[in-house]
């Protein structure tokens, strides 16, 4: 009973450290590296999502932990789940989370993951706190009797059961009539291939604005899906960015997009000004949880319009210059 007692008073003096520390402020710190659960418990073979955060300072060169199929002996890693980085007010913080599950009861302890940190020739090791997680068997009924096993009963084969075998038997039909069309496709190609010349994509702008309409159109910032919503609108605007001006701006952070843009087009400050306040402001809702006025939503969505709207005939302007000048 003692032992008991004692358990309790260890488990529950981590917990509060834990706690505390993960309660101290982030401004300041170098770096911060914490690990979170979904739920504290699970059952036997129960999924719950495990997330590694890191919160440093933009100048540190990072090395994150490989989790591949484990975390420990008795916690199996199924699949990442996700991974975010935002770089805000010279910090950069990056999330990756894990779905997580256990096959043997018990309190399991999860470890604390490493973090190396380099600046300059400074090369240091930042850690989580572990943490423990319970893993509990089937609640079983004891009192009731146990059933004998049924025999096995016959039954006429089902629609179910054909379906899967007809399923697969018109998959292959498709692999091959698609093959067959792919290489007859190709035979064409060879022997006419001015036929099969690839139609010019569609230009930058046309594609943003028709997005955007469609965006408009749904308005699911009244629907409550705020962060969505900004997703959305950030991708429409760093695929035009891409493909208007050549910068990986799907791949990049929002100060990367911003550096680029205005080595790109160093005239008009107004449009930096547009796209600073969209990209900052679509950060704050999907990583700071911020909750903008609905009159804010409508704003950032006439600044995209207003941004590909100034940029589209700006940047023809400046290839027409370059065509001139190279003739």
């Amino acid at each position: 009973m003692r032992s008991k007692v004692i358990i309790r008073v260890i488990k529950g003096l981590f917990l509060t450290g834990l706690f505390l520390l993960q309660a101290m402020p982030v401004k300041g710190q170098l770096i911060r590296v914490e690990s979170m659960l979904s739920s504290d418990s699970l059952m036997i073979g129960e999924q719950i999502t495990y997330t590694l955060r890191v919160d440093a300072a933009s100048e540190l060169e990072l090395r994150l932990p490989l989790i591949q199929d484990t975390l420990s002996s008795s916690l199996e890693v199924i699949s990442p789940f996700s991974s975010d980085t935002i770089a805000l007010e010279g910090r950069t913080v990056i999330e990756q989370a894990y779905i997580i599950t256990g096959f043997e009861s018990g309190s399991q302890i999860v470890p604390s993951q490493e973090v190396v940190y380099m600046r300059g020739v400074l090369i240091d090791t930042a850690r989580s706190m572990p943490l423990i997680i319970n893993v509990y068997d089937p609640l079983v009924d004891t009192t009731q009797k146990i059933k004998p096993i049924k025999p096995p009963v016959n039954t006429p084969v089902s629609f179910k059961e054909v379906l899967p075998w007809a399923a697969a038997g018109l998959g292959g039909l498709l692999l091959v009539g698609a093959a067959f069309w792919m290489i007859r496709r190709y035979l064409k190609r060879k022997s006419d291939p001015e036929g099969f010349s690839q139609k010019p994509l569609e230009p930058a702008h046309v594609v943003a604005f028709r997005d955007l309409d469609k965006l408009k159109e749904e308005k699911i910032w009244t629907k409550g899906k705020v962060k969505h919503y900004y997703t959305r609108l950030t991708e429409i605007t760093r695929h035009y960015i891409e493909r208007q001006y050549d910068i990986p701006a799907m791949e990049s952070t929002t100060d990367e997009i911003l550096q680029a843009f205005r080595r790109a087009n160093p005239e008009d400050q107004l449009l930096d000004e547009i796209l600073k306040e969209l990209l900052e402001l679509a950060d704050m809702v999907k990583f700071a949880k911020e909750d903008p006025l609905p009159v804010d939503n409508q704003t950032n969505l006439n600044n995209a319009y207003i941004f590909v709207q100034k940029t589209y005939p700006l940047f023809y302007r400046v290839e027409e210059k370059k065509e001139a000048a190279d003739g």
